[in-house]
């Protein structure tokens, strides 16, 4: 009998009217197509209802969702944190033996075959201790990295580790996995607004996968909520691909933070994920305007590696515990803005900014980049005049211990930055480099002083305005600065 070009969720007894629970026959014909390599293919025209049951199908073949409907139905969830659909992989986690690790170390030795991802962590030190309403006491020092074959590390490493208390290793996969298409539509939960996040997504945590032309709606909100932490949601991967979708910004909701008398809005995403390496987006779109302040940002990312973007629309981009080399090229990003902190290499062109700064280093997490910015060409429209701009702004007076060292990007390099002012009072100051500190003087006593910008290069920058630019306007907080 010759092996079937695709399964179907009909061959499973799936309806596809929109009304009868077919998630069981979903279920079901993912299982046989794991078990004999069959891509699965969704029919046409149907509309397949998926409820709040917690089951979820597993993903090891290719899926032609097409031009097929999923209705996804969160209003009476029994476990919130269950995945609808987890792409998986077969091999799994195995220990190994690393005693230590520098960040400028080009190999380790362990037994292992092919290509492998390995995590390692100290639990001895912490990291990321976030500071302001939502303060939290950070997380054990911890990444990942690829090793080839031949034990040669292929990642840039960002911490050093005088001790490593657990490492472990998973084979990459060298098949790569495509899922294709599909109109998904959540009806929201109307849960009270609390830190109780939804996770009823597409979770993929495998490697060597592209998600290409997927749309996700979202349908019933109302003026509460509990959060969500993406659709398509993303972890323990390696060369995830996300081309061409379509995705919706969730409601604005608010909660109370970790400061007495005084709430906080809840992040909520479409789009996201952490500890994985070279995450591309290339054509991502959002459903709202990108200028909507009632909506989130679409997506929201931790521990990443070698991220690219391209061509993307969406009300921002946010790295909040940390980027590892990055670029942006060919994009726009809304009220929201360009937010980031991390390591390397983070390269910018093309690109449209609107928001408080061009870029806008996260000050919960110390206003870190320890690292090198280049701009190149892009634009930038403030969302206020009534003041003065920074393209850059940072925030950090040096009393708190984030883990590390908080550092300004080392070089700053902008060749070509329209500045969008127009309307501005000529009163106010136009600055590349922020006044990060109210004294300098007390930030160099400081106990956990932020260490400035070293170098900047600035060329073609200009304000529509006929602004005059300067490179900051509190020069004693950048001693030694080198301006070209």
């Amino acid at each position: 009998m010759m092996k079937p070009l695709f399964v179907n969720y009909e061959q499973f007894g799936a309806v596809g009217d929109g009304v009868a629970d077919d998630f069981g026959a979903i279920i079901a014909c993912h299982e046989y197509a794991n078990a004999t390599g069959t891509p699965v293919k969704a029919t046409d025209g149907a509309t397949y209802y998926i409820d709040g049951k917690k089951r979820h199908a597993v993903i090891k073949t290719d899926v032609d969702f097409g031009r097929a409907k999923f209705i996804i139905d969160d209003t009476a969830v029994e476990d919130r944190r269950s995945p609808l659909f987890t792409v998986e992989t077969d091999y799994t986690d195995f220990p190994v033996e690393i005693s230590s690790l520098k960040k400028t170390d080009k190999k380790v030795d362990f037994p292992h075959e092919g290509r492998v991802m390995v995590s390692v962590s100290n639990k001895n030190r912490t990291i990321y201790i976030r500071k302001g309403l939502n303060k939290n006491s950070g997380v054990g020092q911890h990444e990942l990295f690829i090793v080839d074959g031949e034990g040669n590390i292929e990642t840039t490493l960002d911490w050093d580790y005088d001790t490593v208390t657990s490492a472990t290793a998973r084979r990459v996969d060298d098949e790569p996995i495509t899922i294709r298409g599909g109109i998904f539509t959540t009806i929201a939960n109307r849960e009270p607004s609390f830190y109780n996040y939804y996770s009823r997504n597409i979770s993929i945590k495998r490697a060597n996968v592209t998600v290409c032309g997927l749309t996700h709606y979202v349908e019933g909100e109302t003026d509460h909520g509990a959060p969500y932490s993406a659709f398509l949601n993303f972890g323990s991967t390696y060369n995830l691909t996300v081309r061409d979708v379509l995705l919706t910004p969730r409601y604005t909701y608010y909660t109370a933070s970790q400061v007495p008398g005084q709430d906080v809005p809840m992040g909520s995403y479409d789009l996201g994920g952490g500890n994985s390496i070279k995450v591309s987006l290339i054509g991502v779109r959002q459903t709202e305007d990108i200028m909507d302040t009632r909506y989130w940002g679409l997506i929201g990312t931790n521990y990443c590696k070698e991220f690219y973007l391209d061509d993307c629309i969406m009300s921002r981009f946010d790295a909040h515990c940390g980027v590892t080399d990055a670029v942006i090229k060919n994009s726009s990003f809304g009220w929201m803005c360009l937010s980031l902190i991390g390591h390397g290499d983070c390269y910018i062109e093309n690109t449209s900014v609107y928001g408080r700064a061009f870029i806008f280093l996260r000050d919960d997490y110390g206003c870190l980049w320890d690292g090198d910015i280049t701009v190149k060409n892009c634009r930038w429209q403030p969302v206020s005049v009534d003041g003065d701009i920074f393209a850059v702004l940072a925030d950090n007076p040096g009393d708190h211990d984030f883990g590390y060292t908080a550092k300004m990007p080392r070089r700053l390099d902008i060749d070509g930055l329209e500045i969008m002012d127009d309307g501005a009072d000529e009163k106010f100051g136009v600055y590349v480099l922020p006044d990060y500190s109210p004294d300098p003087e007390e930030n160099a006593k400081a106990p956990f002083p932020y260490v400035p910008t070293e170098k900047l290069r600035v060329r073609n920058v200009v304000c529509r305005s006929g602004r005059e630019i300067a490179v900051c306007n509190t020069p004693e907080l950048y001693p030694g600065l080198e301006v070209e």
